[in-house]
């Protein structure tokens, strides 16, 4: 009975120890972390897993053509563009990117942030070949290596929608998985819609009553109207909203073309919003939108290979 008692004493000890150190570890994990405003940590709290969401498909028209678009929210005015930065090995022969494997970009910002749109410049970090994926995880560790001339910094001249969302949450009708990014050292989720457009477009909204405070109240049967859709690589992603008056006569969707609301008479509001509202189905089709380098010339493999398999005893 003694030797037993002694067991697990010795058990618990062991147990306290591994606790400890285990704590240990992750405390200093967490001081590894950059620092960042307490502004920034509650827009990061909000990106969380129990807030995770689908993101619906909203319906619009297109000169007399369906369309179906996401909304990811309101941007401020004038538009800020962030920066994304991916770091790479460098180019091919062809001037594509050569990328690391499993490695993640690194955005500026976050939503809940004054600067953030959704709407990024592609940076691209082009480290040494020795570099290791995920090395770098935030800004201020890339300005710095930067000022050491142990990494180059490079505009790849390309503007892309990547809506970051609370982790977990999904696109509605789109088996897409979303993808993994860094802001400040920390985990973010993102949906990548490619190379876009960075000036707002219209989009005009209907409605046909005022609330208490006179905002007008949306008509909710009637689908939103643009007149631009994705001719070119630049998707206008990014929309100025305007609101049109109409009667109590008017038949929900009754017109579904920019043409026939100039000739409709109603009044027409100026644009007081913009917002990040992709469009991704056309007429029933998916729209043909133009890839970011993120996606197209990414390796997605582990960050690292798969440890060897020991040979047979």
């Amino acid at each position: 009975m003694k030797l037993v008692a002694q067991a697990l004493v010795i058990a618990g000890t062991l147990c306290v120890a591994t606790a400890a150190q285990g704590q240990k570890r992750q405390n200093a994990d967490s001081s590894r972390l950059p620092a960042i405003s307490p502004q920034a940590q509650l827009a990061l709290d909000e990106l969380a897993p129990r807030f995770a969401s689908e993101v619906s498909q909203i319906q619009g028209w297109f000169r007399d053509r369906p369309v179906l678009y996401y909304n990811f929210g309101d941007v401020p005015q004038p538009v800020p563009v962030g920066h994304v930065y991916w770091p790479i090995h460098g180019f091919d022969a062809a001037g594509n990117p050569v990328a690391m494997r499993g490695q993640r970009p690194i955005f500026s910002t976050i939503p809940g942030l004054p600067d953030y749109s959704g709407v990024w410049r592609l940076i691209y970090v082009v480290a040494a070949d020795r570099a290791k994926s995920n090395e770098l995880r935030d800004v201020a560790a890339i300005h710095a290596v930067e000022r050491r001339n142990r990494v180059v910094l490079r505009d790849a001249n390309q503007t892309l929608n990547l809506p970051i969302v609370a982790r977990g949450s999904r696109l509605a009708n789109d088996s897409t998985p979303a993808a993994l990014g860094w802001y400040a050292g920390r985990d973010v989720q993102y949906f990548d819609f490619g190379v876009v457009g960075a000036t707002p477009v219209a989009m005009w909204r209907f409605s046909r009553a005022v609330d208490n405070t006179g905002e007008p109240v949306i008509l909710a049967d009637q689908n939103s109207i643009v007149d631009s859709v994705p001719a070119t690589t630049l998707f206008p992603d990014l929309w100025s909203i305007s609101i049109v008056r109409v009667d109590s006569a008017y038949t929900a969707n009754a017109i579904k073309n920019a043409t026939a609301l100039r000739q409709s008479g109603f009044m027409i509001d100026p644009p007081k919003v913009v917002r990040n509202l992709p469009i991704t189905v056309i007429d029933g089709k998916p729209a043909e939108r133009a890839p970011s380098p993120l996606r197209l010339f990414a390796d997605q493999r582990s960050p690292l290979p798969p440890s060897p398999t020991r040979p047979p005893q």
